[in-house]
């Protein structure tokens, strides 16, 4: 635990810029027709444009000290403490901190320390160009997305305002272009130019070859390591990408007054998820074809792949206690289509085309990429939702409301869903007064099934999971005069943490507990607040 017994080996600095850009634009028009049943029309366009540029990277910086010579060993073969020892850069407070599950205190670097080092004496540190050009080069993205859209929506009233009806279609148009990396071991050989003999070609161009039927390297000295090969066979953006589709999205919506106080709604929608920038900026690997290697694969985002879409039919039933509260009752079903699902697969005639490459020289390697899902996903869940002002309470008492809240939402068959919640309550109170107000909350969340946990020796059916957990939060405000107050919030009152298991059908229940997550500490705040401030913002 002491860090004279070890030495420093390296250092990473991240550096990693992204600049997203939105801009929008829309327009629509309404028209209210008057008769027997209220009538309204509405129609709008709405264009919405985003941009993101992404710039940076990683960069190892390997620590030699004074002498220019890295060491493993914390102490020279006299017995001294070496050039390379981190007790320069000890962090004294972070060390004195006691940690969790009774271990003892531990001796920590300073980060502040080694960076202050570095800036003061660089060449005790030495960096390499080559990974360093990789790593900028891989970071190095652009896409931009277009959304044109058209929609047409109706609102009618029927049987004197009972029952009304809403409905609709959106049509979108998504236009993207992305440009990412693009690896090619084949751009480190020379093509034909004037005057130059071809004796083969293939959808990349010519290669020069020898009269040995071998491809001339564009070094002297070839080799595939260092940086002038690698800036060879990596280009920055070298890789694009454009894609387009068109979606629409019907919709209906209906509630009826069954009574004065109790509404029954139904509804039907549609809605997309499109794929994540990376999908279409993520880059293109190819493998070396001049020497067939099974184990070589086509690494690729598939440009190809289509936003999955989700049908969704709800019912719902409200029940309003006159002014006082609300009981309502909620329950849908969801079917999701085209999944997005990580596999390998051979590559086909189609998918080599829409990224220019060549079926003969290609077609034999395998891809490795993101598919749509054949196989649907069907979610269903439902919410109960109380609230109501406790009016029978004495004068005293006057403005205490109380509230709940259960939900429950399932997928089975399906690895997809990783934060889905197939159980969640929350319940507390409030009080409402001229010169104050206080609320408490509890939040229960039952334990969440997450990732699929797969590798060699890994029981099957093994996933990580988030348990049970309670949280206690409490807000309040005190009103100095109209426009300003002081306010506070605790939040996980009780010290819940948030932990992590992993763990199979056979896993013994001293083995699963995997991550305590500390930062889940009680949380305090407090201030001033000017209301009228908010206001202006």
């Amino acid at each position: 635990h002491a860090l004279s017994t070890y030495t420093i080996g390296s250092g990473t600095l991240d550096d990693r810029r992204i600049e997203d850009e939105q801009r929008t634009a829309y327009a629509n028009v309404t028209r209210d027709l008057r008769g027997r049943w209220p009538l309204s029309l509405k129609a709008g366009l709405d264009l919405r444009q985003s941009r993101r540029l992404c710039r940076g990277g990683q960069q190892t910086i390997n620590y030699v000290g004074a002498d220019g010579r890295a060491s493993t060993t914390p102490a020279t073969q006299a017995g001294l403490v070496n050039d390379d020892s981190p007790l320069p850069f000890l962090d004294t407070a972070y060390s004195e901190r006691i940690p969790d599950f009774g271990l003892p205190k531990q001796q920590q670097v300073d980060n502040n320390k080694l960076w202050e080092g570095y800036g003061k004496n660089p060449t005790h540190w030495t960096r390499n160009a080559n990974t360093e050009y990789t790593s900028a080069t891989n970071a190095s993205k652009r896409a931009q997305e277009i959304i044109s859209s058209l929609y047409f929506r109706t609102d009618v009233a029927l049987f004197q305002n009972r029952l009304k009806l809403t409905g609709g279609v959106r049509a979108e148009q998504t236009n993207i272009r992305a440009e990412g990396p693009l690896t090619d071991p084949t751009l480190a050989f020379q093509r034909d130019s004037a005057g130059a003999v071809v004796f083969q070609r293939n959808a990349n161009g010519g290669f020069i070859l020898n009269a040995a039927g071998q491809r001339l390297p564009v070094l002297l000295q070839p080799t595939t390591a260092g940086l002038p090969y690698t800036q060879l066979t990596l280009k920055d953006r070298g890789y694009q990408a454009k894609k387009e589709y068109l979606r629409l999205f019907p919709s209906i919506n209906a509630g009826y007054n069954i009574t004065e106080n109790l509404i029954a709604r139904a509804a039907y929608y549609e809605t997309v998820g499109r794929p994540d920038f990376n999908q279409y900026a993520g880059g293109l690997t190819v493998p070396n074809i001049e020497v067939f290697n099974p184990n070589d694969r086509i690494t690729v985002n598939n440009v190809s792949i289509k936003a999955w879409q989700a049908k969704t039919y709800m019912a719902r039933f409200e029940y309003y206690f006159g002014r006082v509260g609300q009981l309502s009752f909620n329950y849908f079903v969801r079917d999701f289509e085209n999944f997005f699902q990580n596999v390998t697969s051979p590559s086909t005639p189609g998918f080599l085309e829409a990224y220019g490459l060549d079926e003969e020289s290609y077609g034999e390697y395998l891809v490795v990429t993101q598919f749509n899902s054949p196989i649907g996903v069907r979610m269903k869940g439902f919410e109960i939702d109380y609230k109501q002002a406790l009016t029978f309470l004495p004068n005293w008492a006057n403005g205490v409301q109380f509230f709940a809240n259960i939900s429950s939402q399932r997928a089975r068959g399906t690895d997809n869903f990783q934060d889905m919640n197939p159980f969640t309550c929350n319940w507390g109170f409030s009080i409402s007064r001229p010169k104050w107000n206080l609320r408490l909350s509890e939040n229960y969340r039952g334990i969440q099934r997450r990732g699929l946990i797969t590798g060699a020796s890994i029981e099957p059916g093994t996933y990580n999971y988030r348990p049970k957990r309670l949280y206690i939060d409490v807000t309040g405000e005190y009103y100095l005069r109209r426009n300003l107050g002081l306010f506070f919030a605790m939040r996980n009152l009780n010290g819940a943490t948030e932990d992590q298991k992993t763990y199979g059908p056979t896993t013994p229940a001293y083995a699963k507990f995997r991550a305590r997550a500390s930062s889940a500490a009680v949380a305090w705040k407090s201030g001033v607040r000017s209301l009228q401030a908010e206001e202006i913002w």
